[in-house]
This record gives C-alpha cells, sequence and structure tokens, in this order.
C-alpha cells in the first residue's frame, strides 16, 4: 500500500498531527488563521502552477500536506471550548455562585453519587456556556435527575481530580477531552429542578425510555435487559461490574458498546430486507438513501453518542462506495471518515474507542483478506465461521497495541468467544431492531423478549465460562507509548512485507523489527537508570516503594498489596517487579535522605534531624513541640489520617514555614535517591 497512491490517507494523518499538536502547545488562534490563510493561498497558487509544469506536483503535494496539518490545528483550536469568550471558564470565582443549566447526558454512577453532564446556560446571572460534571450525592432526598431538567444550584466549581498516584488513569484528562472542566456537588439543599426543557436531548431520551419501558412491561429478565440496553441503545448504566469484567476477559468486552461491529451488521440486515427496491427505476439511490436513513435514525435511537456517531458515519461512506459500484479504494474510504468526523469533533482523536474501532476495521480490510488466501472452505457453513474466525484474529491484530496500551492485559481465548458471540450478537440486534419497531406501538410480542432474553443469557453463560480459564488472560503487562509506537511501526513494516515479498519491503519490515527494539531497550533502560521512593496516597492504608533499578520493595500495611491497583500501575509503568513485601518500620535511610514515620504510638527518638517526617494513622501527639524538637525540613501525611488533623497540621506547618504535604490533596510524595 502506497501512501501516494492513497492521498486522503496521508491529508487525514497530517490533519490528525495538527491536532495533537495543537492540543499539546495550545497555539494562539490569530496566529492560525494567518497561517491557514497564507497555506490555503499558497497550495491554491501552486494547483494552478501544476497544469502547466508538471514539476511543480511534489511541491504541491508537500504543501497540500502542511496545510492539512495547519487546518487541523487551527479547527482544534476553534472548537476548543476554554477559547470562547463566553465559556463560563473565562470568569471564573473560587466562592459560590449561582449556576442555572440543563441535565444532558445520564453517566454511570459509583458508589456515592449519581453522575450527570450539565450543560451552563448561566451563572451569577450572567449568560455563559460550557459543560460541567454533576456529582448528586445519593443521600439527598430527591429524586435523582434526569435528561432535560433545568437546575439551579448555588454551589462551588470545583477543579477536577488529578491522578494521586503515578502512572494511574487520569480521570480529569479524559473528561477534558470531552470539553468538561469543572464538576459542582449537588448536595445538602444546595439545588432545586425549576423546568423541564423539551431539546433534542430530551426528546432522544424519551425515545430510549418508551423502548425501555416496552421491554420492561414483558417483564424481561433483569440481567438480559441490562444487557440489551447496552447492545441496542448504548445505556451501561445498569451494568453489573462483574459482568463487564467477564466481557473483559473472555475478550468480548467491545460489544458491550455500540461500535462498527454492530452498524456494520445493522447495514447489511438493511440493505438486505431494501434490496427488492433496487430493482425500479432510480430503485439504487432510492435503497442508499433509505439504508443511509435508517442508519442515522439508528443512531438517534442510540442516544447519538460518541461511539455511535462515528460508526455511523463511516458505514454511511461505506454504503456510499457500495452504491457507486466503482473502484474506490477502501483505505480512502475509511480516510474520508475520519477527516468529516474530525472536523466537526477532533476531540474524538483522543478517544480509546475511536482508537479501537478504526484500528480493528483498518485490520479487517487489510489482513482478512491475508487469511481468506491462505484457505478458502468450499463448504458454506464451515466458511462462514471462518470468516468469522478471520475476521476475528484479524480485528485482534489491529486492536492488540492499544488494547495492551490502555489495560494491559490481553484475552487468550478470544477466538472461541467471537466465534459464538458474533453470530449470536447478530441475531440479538435483528430481534432488538424488531422490538424496537413494536415498541413505537406501545406493545411488543412476548415471543420476542422471551427469545432475546434466552439468547443472552446463554451468550452471559457462555462469556462466564470462557472468562473463568484465568490463565489464559495475559494480565499488567508493562506496555508504554513508546513501545506502542515501535508496534505500530513493526505491525506496518511486516504487512507490507507479507503482502508483497521482496527486497525493499524485507528491509523496511527488518528496520521496523529494529525500531521496537530500540523502543523495548531504550524504555527498559530508562526506568532501570531511575531509582525512587513513592509515598503513594491511598485511603486508610501506608504504601511506601522503593525502587532500585526495577527491583520495587514495598513497605506497607496492607495485607493485600498484592492486588492493589495502585500498585499494579505502579509496577506496568516501570517495566517492574516485586522483590519484597516488609511491614513498616518507623526509621529509614533512603540514600542520603533519612525518614522518620510517626504512627498512632506517637513515639519517636530525639536524635539525627530527620530530612523528612512521615504522619501515619492520625498520632496523637503535640505536633508544634515535634517540630520544634526534630526541625525536619519537610512533613508529609498521607491518606491513613483523619482529614481534619491533616487541616490542623497544614496550618501548623505553615506558621513555622516547614513545608507541608497532603498526599489527599496533592497526590503521592516522590524522593529521589542519588
Amino acid at each position: 500500500m502506497k501512501a501516494l497512491k492513497f492521498p486522503t490517507i496521508v491529508i487525514t494523518l497530517s490533519f490528525a498531527l495538527g491536532i495533537l499538536v495543537a492540543n499539546y502547545f495550545k497555539p494562539d488562534t490569530t496566529s492560525l488563521f494567518i497561517i491557514s490563510g497564507i497555506s490555503v493561498v499558497t497550495v491554491t497558487l501552486l494547483y494552478l502552477f501544476c497544469k502547466r509544469n508538471k514539476k511543480v506536483q511534489l511541491y504541491f503535494g508537500i504543501a497540500s500536506y502542511l496545510t492539512s496539518f495547519v487546518l487541523g490545528s487551527l479547527v482544534f483550536n476553534l472548537h476548543y471550548p476554554v477559547n470562547h469568550k463566553n465559556h463560563y471558564s473565562q470568569n471564573l470565582q473560587e466562592e459560590n455562585v449561582l449556576i442555572i443549566g440543563t441535565v444532558s447526558e445520564v453517566l454511570k454512577p459509583n458508589a456515592y453519587s449519581h453522575k450527570y453532564y450539565l450543560q451552563i446556560k448561566s451563572i451569577n446571572p450572567k449568560p455563559v456556556k460550557g459543560k460541567v460534571l454533576v456529582n448528586f450525592s445519593k443521600k439527598n432526598s430527591e429524586k435523582p435527575l434526569d435528561v432535560g431538567q433545568k437546575v439551579l444550584a448555588n454551589c462551588q466549581l470545583k477543579s477536577l481530580i488529578k491522578p494521586n498516584n503515578p502512572n494511574q488513569f487520569d480521570y480529569a484528562n479524559y473528561l477534558e477531552k470531552k470539553d468538561v472542566f469543572h464538576q459542582i456537588y449537588l448536595e445538602n439543599q444546595n439545588f432545586r429542578v425549576i423546568d423541564l426543557e423539551k431539546n433534542s436531548a430530551y426528546y432522544i431520551n424519551q425515545i430510549r425510555f418508551g423502548i425501555i419501558t416496552a421491554l420492561e412491561r414483558n417483564k424481561m429478565d433483569s440481567e438480559a435487559l441490562s444487557i440489551l440496553k447496552a447492545l441496542l441503545l448504548g445505556q451501561r448504566q445498569d451494568l453489573e461490574q462483574t459482568t463487564i469484567q467477564e466481557y473483559s476477559m473472555a475478550g468480548a468486552i467491545h460489544i458491550l458498546a455500540i461500535s462498527g461491529l454492530h452498524i456494520g451488521i445493522l447495514l447489511f440486515f438493511f440493505k438486505t430486507i431494501l434490496n427488492p427496491i433496487s430493482r425500479f427505476k432510480n430503485g439504487k439511490i432510492i435503497q442508499l438513501l433509505l439504508l443511509i436513513s435508517l442508519l442515522w435514525l439508528y443512531a438517534v435511537v442510540a442516544g447519538m453518542s460518541p461511539s455511535v456517531v462515528r460508526a455511523v458515519t463511516m458505514f454511511s461512506f461505506v454504503g456510499i462506495g457500495l452504491y457507486l459500484r466503482r473502484y474506490t479504494s477502501i483505505y480512502n474510504t475509511l480516510a474520508s471518515s475520519i477527516l468529516l468526523i474530525l472536523l466537526f469533533k477532533p476531540n474524538f482523536l483522543f478517544d480509546v474507542g475511536f482508537q479501537l474501532s478504526y484500528s480493528a476495521v483498518f485490520a479487517i480490510v487489510s489482513i482478512q483478506p491475508l487469511f481468506v488466501k491462505l484457505w478458502k472452505p468450499q463448504n458454506k457453513i464451515i466458511g462462514y465461521f471462518y470468516d468469522i474466525l478471520t475476521v476475528s484474529f484479524a480485528a485482534q491484530i489491529g486492536v492488540l497495541p492499544l488494547s495492551i496500551y490502555y489495560f494491559h492485559q490481553f484475552p487468550g481465548l478470544f477466538f472461541l468467544t467471537n466465534l459464538v458471540i458474533i453470530p449470536m450478537l447478530t441475531v440479538i440486534l435483528i430481534g432488538g431492531i424488531i422490538a424496537v419497531i413494536f415498541s413505537f406501538f406501545g406493545w411488543i410480542p412476548m415471543i420476542i423478549t422471551e427469545l432475546l432474553s434466552r439468547i443472552i443469557l446463554f451468550m452471559n453463560g457462555y462469556v462466564s465460562w470462557i472468562a473463568s480459564f484465568e490463565n489464559f488472560v495475559l494480565k499488567d503487562i508493562p506496555f508504554n507509548f513508546y513501545l506502542l509506537f515501535g508496534t505500530f511501526i513493526l505491525s506496518v513494516g511486516f504487512y507490507l512485507w507479507f503482502k508483497k515479498p521482496n527486497a525493499k519491503r524485507l528491509q523496511f519490515a527488518l528496520f521496523s523489527l529494529l525500531v521496537f527494539q530500540l523502543c523495548y531497550i531504550g524504555s527498559k533502560y530508562y526506568h532501570i537508570q531511575s531509582d525512587e521512593i513513592i509515598i503513594f496516597q491511598y485511603p486508610k492504608r501506608t504504601i511506601i516503594a522503593e525502587k532500585r533499578s526495577n527491583k520495587i520493595r514495598l513497605m506497607t500495611s496492607d495485607t493485600l498489596i498484592n492486588s492493589n491497583y495502585v500498585i499494579k500501575n505502579y509496577l506496568n509503568g516501570n517495566f517492574g517487579s516485586i522483590e519484597s513485601i516488609d511491614s513498616l518500620k518507623n526509621v529509614y535511610v533512603f540514600g542520603n535522605q533519612r525518614v522518620l514515620i510517626i504512627d498512632q504510638k506517637n513515639i519517636y527518638a530525639i536524635g539525627k534531624n530527620p530530612d523528612l517526617v512521615l504522619l501515619i494513622q492520625s498520632p496523637k501527639i503535640n505536633f508544634e513541640r515535634m517540630l520544634s524538637e526534630l526541625q525536619p525540613k519537610i512533613v508529609v501525611a498521607d491518606g491513613s489520617n483523619y482529614p481534619s488533623v491533616v487541616e490542623e497540621w497544614s496550618k501548623i506547618c505553615l506558621k513555622t514555614n516547614i513545608p507541608f504535604h497532603s498526599t489527599n490533596e496533592k497526590g503521592y510524595y516522590k524522593i529521589v535517591i542519588d
């Protein structure tokens, strides 16, 4: 596959690179407008010269890609909410403010609160725009909120919580990529619902509510209903954590979120139903319009979530390609759909689902034909299951690097899962669409819901059985961005060589192997060279790690430390392994750093002054006298202390000009060992 043979791919890659650069450096919008204008004029002039002088074509191509890069940066800046003058962040205040906003989306709740997105309309009472995360305490006497409700709240806009420990998932960064930069807490009657705004989100939610009500009226099994809501409507709020875990371990987590697989199945289902129309005059164009309309109608019913929008956009382009029935590169078709999506939603580039979805599709159209060349069964039934198997293998190869990078595990029995899951998913989706059609009439035949329940429960049982073979699930795989990059280069190099072996492609494949090895060796060497002490933030526990090369010694009061997610993240991020686990002592010497730990026993020796005093388990000591006697360079309080006590210590340290670090507020504390 030559890049220049598919120019749309290079243009899309340049555009995406521009988005990445703008996200990282946050350039000035005015400057980007000027540069974009100059770039467009330059490309236009070179295009005109190309017709007269073919030697200019090379410069025209380079200028086109550079223009695409600049436009990508400009589009990102124009969509970045903080750059807008009417965004609420332009006039942030630390005290409580009066906020009026409309609930736009219901999110998955946690143990303590319901969660929503709120579109802000005004603050004090200035008209502004923006989206915030709402934490609605489950202790509230009021009913949980719903889409379309307009809320008046007297509360403070608080910053999103940053990661408290190294190599931890950055939830704040995740929300920022969804244009959410602050959060509010609705509790203690600091709010009230003042109106109901019947906007598009409200009506979409009502449609889904009507479908769910019709299914519940048939007394559909609750477990099966929660799965059907995820597969058909994209609502995962009711899924049990154990169910999600089992689907993940079985390699079937992708079916629980509406993606290209679901839309692809529906595309060919709708196309089959509409095939008779193509026999009439202008039937093919009518069939195409109906096909695309049905896909987007389904997207509306499914809530127009990002995963649905991108999948429907992608398969709308595929549908157009099927209608044209002429040679159009599938790579150009996919790249065009990516470009269109990023023009309107540049932040989709950072969405894990977006990356996995397109990686899987590109892998299927590239790698699956190679499997077909190896063997093509003559028996149709065997051929059907062989196609499922090869498509699954191709898709898994495509998403493997990203899956390990984000989730650090690999389900070894994914092919057995998909052999059964994909045919069943097809039946469930088709049956679900029929149920949706009946729901608009307020009634669904009992036989449909009963059949769907039985199939879904069987599927759940099969997934649970596959997930029970835990030895086939590779967990806690260290994998960083450099290895991701190296794996991508390696995959491209060997794919090109396998597709058409020759000397040049073999050289590139070997070069890609060298790049991967350098990425791996460089990653290992970087972490081996750094020695450090980490005092982790963890509620009601004290965890300290001493890292020497890639060997890690843990000092902790946690008896279940091996299964602690904080430690797993740290091990994965540092390519490390646990050398030993020790109980806590009162005094440690790390390099030239002397650390004194004071716990609830309130015992400490007055001698050589410590560099750091670590307070754990809320010791009842005369804090001021301790500071006077020991004169530490810094005091650290971890998450095992009561917040009220930590606050008092902080005030005393402020008076005495001694640095104070609360891991509960500032996150982990790091000591670099010289």
